[in-house]
């Protein structure tokens, strides 16, 4: 088991209520380092994140911290949030962070953190604070691995295009209709999301177009 570990909490103004992220490392440095997870992820759930910490405190040339922040996506929440939502979260840390005069901010995604990573670069879409970087680590197409795990991946995907198309895409699937590894209530919408192609995470899956792909791409102006 890990040992314990300091920290220093910053509450924020955010859309989540009760929102806090958490600093590691240097805490007087003045850059940032925001660490996004993926599913079922959450602050202090991905032990590497406290050795890149660690490692750049060595470092102080470099200037940077890392922030780990909690999202109404994190842990379990993933099944009823969106991608949309977590460039609102992330984007108060952002605002945060400028306002207590962090110079550089580079977002970290890890798995599907690299797919907020992807949507935050939207900026007309959103409007958001531009960041200074992104690390995108291990990102993977859920829809792809769902199709090599689960022979009726499809068949569950044209059930939650069904429950959206009625309305129902806030409601959560029942659980036969949904993949029991996700250990979360998932709603139809965020199911379609994950696992059809062209869904609102479909971000990395070999069998995209080169214009799609491009499109992807397009969005980004700082370094990736």
């Amino acid at each position: 088991m890990e040992k314990p570990f300091p920290l220093l909490a910053h509450p924020y103004r955010s859309p989540t209520r009760g929102s806090v992220a958490y600093e590691m490392g240097n805490t007087a440095s003045r850059n940032a380092i925001v660490f996004i997870g993926g599913l079922k992820d959450g602050p202090h759930t991905t032990g590497y994140i406290r050795h890149v910490a660690r490692e750049l405190e060595k470092l102080p040339e470099l200037g940077y911290s890392v922030f780990e922040i909690r999202m109404r996506s994190s842990f379990d929440g993933f099944g009823t949030a969106s991608l949309a939502d977590d460039v609102h979260d992330i984007a108060a840390l952002v605002k945060y962070l400028r306002a207590i005069n962090r110079e550089k901010i580079i977002l970290f995604g890890h798995s599907t953190g690299c797919q907020d990573c992807v949507e935050y670069a939207n900026y007309p879409r959103y409007s958001n604070p531009p960041v200074d970087g992104f690390i995108l680590q291990a990102p993977v197409s859920d829809r792809e691995g769902a199709e090599m795990m689960f022979p009726d991946c499809k068949a569950k995907v044209e059930y939650a295009a069904k429950m959206i198309a009625e309305g129902r895409g806030g409601d959560c699937l029942p659980s036969e209709q949904s993949f029991s590894m996700l250990g979360a209530p998932v709603s139809a919408q965020r199911f379609y999301d994950l696992y059809a192609k062209g869904g609102a995470d479909d971000y990395f899956s070999s069998d995209l177009d080169i214009a799609t792909l491009s499109k992807f791409w397009a969005r980004f102006n700082k370094p990736v």
